[in-house]
């Protein structure tokens, strides 16, 4: 027997031992069960792909730690959705009023920024986002985020370069 499969059974068993506890779980802390399946279908399919090198010894403190990094994601895209929504919904009058096909584009393209952005520190990804969205210079953004002008450039270098790979090109060596 393969240590690939040796880890499968493993998992497998940790899937049957488990998963009906996990859900359960999760019922409670994200209140639907149909987001609780679905959290607890992504903590395993994430358990799966993840480099299991020895034996899992406590089980429901990993699981317990996957789906909460999945639960956090979730409610943090469900917040940016909602507040860019609200946005909408407060500045646009009946002359710029933006149809739900245009709305969902745009949803579609922040979901897509913020897969991009996800490997950013906070003050990274904000120093990006002032700067392609608010405009602003980097001695403004060291300003607002209380770094030196260099540091801020590099923090949206550092933005540039992950919305670079995002978009499937690779940087010329």
């Amino acid at each position: 027997m393969t240590t690939s499969s040796i880890t499968a059974n493993h998992i497998e068993a940790i899937f049957i031992e488990y998963h009906s506890w996990l859900r359960t779980r999760l019922r409670r802390s994200v209140g639907d069960a149909f987001a609780a399946e679905d959290v607890a279908a992504e903590t395993f399919t994430q358990l799966l792909a993840a480099p299991v090198t020895q034996h899992i010894r406590e089980p429901k403190a990993l699981l317990t730690t996957i789906s909460q990094r999945i639960v956090y994601e979730m409610w943090r895209r469900r917040d940016l959705e909602e507040a860019c929504l609200q946005a909408l919904a407060h500045g646009s009058s009946d002359q710029y009023a933006i149809s739900p096909e245009d709305q969902m584009l745009l949803l579609e393209a922040l979901r897509a920024m913020d897969r991009a952005l996800a490997g950013l520190s906070s003050r990274e990804r904000m120093a990006f986002l002032l700067y392609k969205l608010d405009d602003l210079t980097y001695p403004e953004i060291a300003a607002q985020l209380d770094v030196s002008p260099s540091v801020a450039r590099r923090y949206v270098a550092k933005g540039l370069l992950q919305c670079y790979k995002a978009s499937g090109f690779t940087p010329l060596a």
